[in-house]
């Protein structure tokens, strides 16, 4: 969200510079009378500018509106029943998590057991646990 904020403030300022580089143009291409044909780019930069205001700042409203909708929907639908199977599955998870910890360590006294291997069964089984646990606690709670 703060990365957006930024973008539009870039957009308002790209577009607040390209009008004034169009008015800059424009007023010196009319105190020096010799030269017409620059007179044109200075109209189109201001138009350009013009063009980028407006939509920099109807981005940011409709981004704006749609944030505000957007957390309304997402605070009806998490309640305190989402806490709870979130700290229940994780707690499954650790649980399961320490038992195969302290299996391997009890198995890679007798069988070689290289890091990366032991470290990947770890991984697999806390996200098959978790995943596990949040469908069952989901289910029954």
């Amino acid at each position: 969200m703060i990365c957006l904020k930024n973008k539009f403030t870039q957009f308002y300022l790209v577009s607040l510079a390209m009008i004034a580089l169009g008015l800059i143009e424009i007023y010196f291409n009319y105190t020096n009378a010799n030269t017409t044909e620059r007179l044109y780019f200075g109209f189109l930069k201001l138009f350009v500018g013009a063009m980028l205001l407006v939509f920099a700042i109807t981005s940011h409203v409709k981004f704006n509106t749609n944030r505000k909708q957007l957390e309304r929907e997402l605070s009806k639908d998490y309640d305190e029943r989402d806490d709870l199977i979130e700290g229940k599955a994780a707690h499954f998870t650790i649980s399961i998590l320490m038992i195969v910890t302290i299996l391997m360590m009890f198995l890679s006294k007798w069988i070689t057991i290289p890091t990366n291997t032991a470290l990947m069964i770890i991984i697999v089984f806390s996200l098959i646990t978790s995943t596990l646990a949040k469908k069952y606690y989901n289910h029954f709670l």
